[in-house]
């Protein structure tokens, strides 16, 4: 059977026909199509009367490039999908949709499926006695999805599991692993290898997600096996005043306790990479002569606490056996498994502790001085933190284990996973290509201009507002020139936008292409006939519909700026703004565009990217729109193609596609690209000398060491001390003071 690539080149083909499966939430499946045809032994049922596939384009709103929605009007005459609206309903169910060349002589397909579209089907937009309208909409719709997920409650926010197969799926998170619903509360008594009490010989199917119960279910602190739970998520311990004495005084009075009120409701920071954030006290009591703080860091498993700031003064890590009341310290008492920790600073008459365990969230014990925090008021308080540990694959996509990791690619797998994505639907080959990409050693700059080497892309991000998904993932590819889309199989892909050598190094299935270009293959050549290359229709007049385009002036930016925390500088804020000097004397105005892109982590990635998106703004601001027939099937936003078009100058033109809008069972295509070059994507396009270290605040500090003048036996230098003789008013003469002279003294 010959590939739809193969196919499509025919002068002559079989009908192209879109199929579309269904499946419904009791597990049965409906298949339709605008013909009965049969394709791998299953019927499909002609029952399309008109479908409407809205166009694939890149970066779009959803955060990946895909087809977004899909709307579809079936025959209805027979009531058949108003009794499964009444007994099942659609709500919920999937859809997916492929493309196929049929024989409808033969009644068999003539080539493979390939997908085209997959997504989760809305209740029906109408209901009659002949139509039933319905719409889907796409996997990777991300606008409605918004991170961080988690709120700050006192109740439990970990979903608790009231079936088998549910309490089956918490013991080790299934599939899913730690991205199940489940696998946060993890109650599984009955289940091998999992934990927590049962109700009279039978498991709980019932939780009101309150302290009291997860005691009752053995997932507080520990089960009436000792194994060790500590699971619940609520945050809810305030510590009781107590009547304390602070050095010096000669009375006692009622520590103060100061609790956060307005940390309910707020959202569990998400942090990826490494970076500054400014994390939720949740409170702080006062003993007399220090004061202690719970501060929740954010999702978990975290990699590390590098340095706490107490309003603006530096504490150190504690450190057992060392009196440190002077300068105060800090502990990390839960990295944030699932499975929590207990501050011990609170804990009752018989030592058992008080507080809440903070299960499968980050927190911290900080402990200071009154002269820093008396414990009135909450103070100020900073982090620098090395955040989440994600999973990792290599490029033939085997998992290799939980790390840290600052690769942007594994930020947005992470992501996705969180937003539902199953590891199933997603081709972790390609991420772990992208990855290996983003971590090679590219030539760069430190502080102060000594050459470096550093990866290639990186991500830093701490997310303490809620937004979208998509707006999310949007950033990150922003940031590292990273694209989203479907593959042939129907799962998701990941590539990073390239040179042509570098994207398409080998000739791609569904390409036309006879020779290679600067190094690579395009994707597909489409042409006016010069040179052997077609592809793209006319219209009844005989006139091409190859349309040249550009976007007006005040639409093609020549300046962007953007903000980020540099690695090389403390991760303190920065920002970097690049301007095109030549087009602001061209069009006689700065025009600043807004960019989006997020986790830029030093000068270098900053100065890449802004040059690159600036080379696309003005260099790039010419835009080819045109007709194909099926030979547009396998095309896909992000491909780079050429445009042989020899009345307007263009001869094998490279062109990026950034929209393909699919005609009715795809026998139509309409795409939408623009102009490439391979010299935007270079590792020094954008890349200048900067400046040395950003001068740090006036503050208290050490006072700077005086040097000697006299170097002793060991090689060390010291003071000299010089005798003078002098006159007393008595007449004597004094020889035994001296004086110590340092350095230039």
């Amino acid at each position: 059977m010959p590939t739809i690539f193969e196919h499509k080149e025919l002068e002559l083909t079989e009908t192209p026909i879109l199929l579309f499966s269904c499946h419904l939430n009791n597990g049965t499946v409906e298949r339709w199509s605008t013909h009965r045809v049969t394709v791998d032994g299953n019927v499909y049922s002609a029952r399309v009367l008109r479908h409407n596939l809205f166009e694939i384009r890149a970066a779009s709103d959803q955060g990946a490039d895909a087809v977004p929605r899909v709307s579809l009007s079936l025959a209805n005459a027979d009531a058949h999908f108003s009794q499964i609206e009444q007994s099942l309903g659609w709500k919920g169910a999937h859809l997916d949709v492929r493309f196929v060349f049929y024989d409808m002589k033969a009644d068999e397909a003539a080539t493979e499926a390939v997908t085209l579209f997959k997504g989760s089907t809305n209740p029906p937009d109408e209901l009659t006695d002949s139509v039933c309208r319905l719409s889907a909409v796409n996997r990777m719709s991300l606008q409605r999805v918004l991170l961080p997920e988690v709120r700050v409650q006192r109740r439990c926010p970990w979903q608790f599991p009231s079936t088998a197969d549910q309490r089956l799926e918490a013991a080790t998170g299934g599939s899913a692993v730690q991205y199940s619903r489940y696998y946060r509360c993890g109650y599984s008594p009955d289940v091998a290898g999992g934990a927590g009490n049962l109700n009279g010989g039978a498991p709980f199917t019932t939780c009101n997600y309150t302290r009291s119960d997860c005691e009752a279910r053995g997932m507080f602190s520990e089960d009436s096996e000792l194994r060790h739970t500590a699971r619940f998520g609520g945050i809810e311990f305030v510590p009781l005043s107590v009547l304390v004495r602070s050095f010096g005084d000669k009375g006692s009075q009622y520590a103060a306790v100061s609790e956060n009120e307005g940390r309910y409701n707020d959202l569990v920071p998400i942090v990826y990479g490494t970076g500054w954030h400014a994390p939720m006290i949740v409170f702080a009591r006062n003993d007399g002569n220090l004061t202690r703080l719970e501060v929740l860091l954010g999702m978990g498993p975290v990699e590390a606490v590098h340095k706490v700031l107490v309003n603006d003064v530096e504490i150190p890590a504690g450190q057992a056996g060392r009196n440190m009341t002077g300068t105060g310290w800090f502990n990390l008492v839960g990295v944030g498994h699932r499975s929590g920790g207990f501050n011990l600073d609170f804990t009752d008459a018989l030592g058992q502790p008080l507080g809440d365990p903070y299960g499968s969230m980050a927190y911290l014990s900080v402990v200071v001085p009154n002269r820093l925090s008396d414990g009135r008021s909450l103070p100020r308080v900073r982090v620098l933190m090395s955040g989440l540990q994600v999973p990792t694959f290599d490029e033939t996509g085997a998992y290799t284990g939980d790390a840290f990791s600052k690769n942007p690619c594994w930020v947005l797998l992470d992501i996705l996973r969180r937003t539902g994505w199953r590891e199933d639907e997603i081709d972790l080959a390609s991420f772990g290509r992208a990855a290996a990409y983003c971590n090679e050693a590219i030539a760069g700059s430190d502080l102060y201009g000594n050459p470096v080497w550093i990866p290639r892309f990186q991500c830093n991000l701490v997310l303490t507002k809620r937004r979208t998904a998509a707006d999310v993932i949007r950033g990150i590819r922003a940031g590292s020139r990273l694209s989203l889309t479907y593959g042939a199989q129907g799962k998701l892909v990941l590539r990073v936008e390239n040179t042509l050598a570098l994207q398409q190094p080998v000739k791609p299935a569904q390409s036309n292409s006879v020779e290679p270009l600067q190094g690579g293959w395009p994707a597909y050549e489409f042409g006016d006939g010069a040179g052997g290359t077609s592809g793209v229709l006319r219209g009844s007049n005989g006139e091409s519909s190859v349309r040249l385009w550009s976007r007006a002036t005040i639409d093609t930016p020549n300046r962007f700026a953007m903000e980020f925390q540099d690695e090389f500088n403390d991760y303190q804020q920065d920002s970097l703004s690049l301007v095109d000097a030549g087009d602001v004397h061209l069009s006689g105005q700065e025009i600043t565009g807004p960019l989006t892109a997020l986790g830029v982590p030093n000068f270098s990635q900053a100065g890449r990217i802004l040059k690159f998106h600036l080379d696309r703004s003005i260099r790039g601001n010419l835009y080819a729109e045109f007709e194909t027939s099926v030979r547009g099937v396998g095309l896909a936003p992000g491909d780079i193609i050429t445009l042989t078009y020899l009345k307007h100058g263009l001869e094998r033109q490279p062109f990026r596609i950034i929209r393909v809008s699919p005609g009715a069972n795809f026998r139509t295509a309409r795409i939408v690209a623009q102009t490439h070059s391979d010299t935007w994507y270079s590792d020094t396009n954008g890349i200048s000398a900067r400046g040395g270290r950003r001068q740090t605040e006036a503050g208290l500090g050490l006072p700077r060491p005086l040097l000697g003048t006299v170097t002793d036996s060991s090689g060390a230098m010291q003071f000299s001390i010089e005798e003078r003789a002098y006159g007393e008013g008595d007449g004597g003469i004094c020889r035994d003071r001296g004086r110590v002279r340092p350095s230039g003294g």
